[in-house]
């Protein structure tokens, strides 16, 4: 999508959402760095001393926490520049073009919307969504992303609390001490699998079984029956620390998931606004009702913020042939969203501006957790490669696994923080106003002759379409929209009628529709020159200057519509 610019517009320059997480990235990737390469250097000293098992942990250290460095601070450095023209945020249906005519499926859902004056909100399914909309009542009416957001991270810390306690009560019971690291072994990929799915939230939340519970009931008590039964034929892997391993994931993923869950809760606010107002009248008129549309049009052009046009949802145009037709019904509607912009503290730049906004604070918090996180693997990685000599590694094989495991467990749970702060930061808020104009009814075709058929010579006849008591509706209704991620999906939040705006609007149309005149007579001063020429050569029997007087007084009216002379 490009980038539209205009100078002295500079309400849709919004600050850098991503600043402060810019920060916080280009600190983690400086750490990573400054590892990586320490590590190059220990790896280089070591095989610089002949070729061995302790030269190979600090390499495949040093290139992994490199890899992991250039990918998060590349992140931060395409998010240093945030751009944010006219084509965004994306509309709520497909938009017309000026020459368009119809509509879309999304621009008639919008309608009803508005028509019903009330918003529709994803019901909730599931007996685990039942336990999180009793806890947090408010959630129905948050965006169907942030519903789903909250209910994927509900899940997860579900997830953990069984897993938890299936672990535990799987240690107890399992009795056999050299076994119990193949159980941490089990749980420990199982709570990865779990943290490290991607987080998508554009077409529903992330599915979790609901017979989980079950799996865990089995895995909890079956489970350490099974593993003594076949655990001799299993290699002995009692000097790993996978135990403590998941018990570290454990935690570090439910506080993560609880900070996750805090941040979606501080975003909810109090259930919003949604209503509408509707002006209707009963408009008798004879003229075009095309003639009302281009009315309405140069009434909108004339509140385009800032001068940007208006994005156009549905437009149906009046289709009438005089030559054709002497009666018939119409149907004119146009639907127009005024350009959205973005509400008051929509975005945050600053840490104090942060650090005040509730929903922006608790995702501060969750990104520094995650950053300690990521730091701390680095540090163990480090530390681990550095104190694996080669005695080292000869005597205690499994404590560069060990270390290796922690850090992993670290960097996996830092990741995930990292990744819901960056969408709770994507939030955007805007503002906009949406205009719909209903205009039907039946029409006759009519003729209208003017001027005295025996001694007139100059007469006129117009066509007329002669519209009695059509229904002329109007909503104006302000919108407050939400998009997660600048291209995201926008999404309509709350919904708020302007009533003494659209019954202004219905009335002025409706005077104006009453007004158009119905007697077609010159209008051009080479029109009043000729008909004043032609009196004095037909004698019409009138001085010339009276003749020329009463053409020019006729050229004075309004014409309108199809003419015959």
């Amino acid at each position: 999508m490009a980038y539209e610019y205009r100078s002295g517009s500079q309400s849709l320059e919004l600050p850098n959402p991503y600043a402060i997480e810019n920060r916080i990235r280009f600190l983690v990737g400086a750490v990573f760095g400054v590892i990586g390469i320490g590590l190059l250097f220990v790896a280089r000293e070591r095989l610089a001393g002949g070729w061995n098992a302790s030269t190979l942990f600090p390499l495949i250290g040093a290139v992994a926490l490199l890899a992991y460095a250039v990918r998060i601070v590349a992140v931060a450095m395409s998010q240093l520049r945030f751009f944010f023209g006219r084509e965004r945020p994306n509309s709520l249906a497909t938009e017309l073009t000026a020459d368009q005519h119809g509509g879309s499926p999304g621009a008639t859902e919008l309608q009803e919307t508005v028509r019903r004056g009330a918003l529709q909100f994803p019901e909730p399914q599931g007996a685990v969504n039942g336990v999180l909309y009793n806890l947090q009542r408010n959630l129905i009416y948050a965006p169907a992303p942030l519903q789903w957001m909250a209910q994927t991270q509900f899940r997860i810390a579900m997830v953990v609390m069984a897993v938890s306690a299936a672990f535990l009560v799987s240690l107890l019971l399992l009795g056999h001490r050299d076994y119990g690291e193949w159980l941490g072994a089990l749980y420990f990929a199982l709570t990865a699998f779990v943290v490290l799915r991607p987080m998508r939230f554009a077409d529903g939340p992330a599915k979790v079984s609901d017979q989980l519970p079950v799996l865990l009931a089995v895995l909890a008590i079956i489970g350490p029956v099974v593993l003594t039964l076949i655990g001799r034929a299993l290699p002995s892997i009692a000097s790993a620390h996978l135990i403590w391993a998941t018990a570290c994931m454990l935690l570090c993923t439910g506080a993560g998931a609880a900070l996750f869950i805090l941040a979606l809760r501080a975003q909810l606010g109090e259930p919003p606004p949604a209503s509408t107002s509707m002006h209707q009248l009963a408009v008798s008129m004879n003229c075009q009702p095309a003639q009302v549309m281009d009315e309405l049009a140069r009434r909108l052009q004339e509140n385009w913020r800032e001068q940007i046009p208006n994005r156009r949802y549905i437009l149906t145009r009046p289709d009438i042939n005089l030559t054709q037709e002497t009666s018939g019904s119409f149907a004119c509607d146009e639907v127009e969203e005024s350009q959205p912009f973005p509400a008051q503290n929509s975005t945050t730049a600053s840490l104090a501006e942060c650090l005040r906004d509730p929903g922006r604070k608790h995702a501060l918090y969750l990104q520094l957790f995650g950053a300690a996180l990521l730091i701390s693997a680095a540090v163990i990685v480090g530390y681990g490669a550095v104190h694996h000599t080669v005695d080292q590694m000869i005597h205690e094989p499994a404590s560069a696994f060990n270390t290796l495991l922690f850090a992993g467990a670290c960097a996996i749970v830092g990741d995930y923080c990292f990744r819901g702060a960056h969408l709770l930061f994507g939030r955007f808020d805007f503002e906009s106003v949406l205009y719909w104009f209903e205009l039907r009814g039946n029409y006759q075709v009519a003729s209208l002759d003017y001027g005295n058929v025996l001694h007139d010579r100059l007469k006129t006849r117009k066509n007329l379409i002669n519209i009695e008591t059509a229904t002329l509706r109007v909503w104006i209704v302000e919108l407050s929209s939400v998009v997660f991620g600048k291209d995201g999906k926008r999404i309509v939040r709350a919904m708020t009628g302007r009533k003494e705006e659209a019954q202004a609007l219905a009335e002025s149309l409706a005077r104006f529709a009453q007004e158009q005149s119905v007697v077609v007579a010159p209008t051009g001063q080479q029109d009043a020159a000729k008909l004043a020429g032609m009196a004095r050569l037909a004698g019409i029997g009138m001085p010339a200057t009276t003749a020329e007087q009463a053409a020019l007084a006729a050229a004075g009216l309004n014409q309108q519509g199809d003419t015959n002379t």
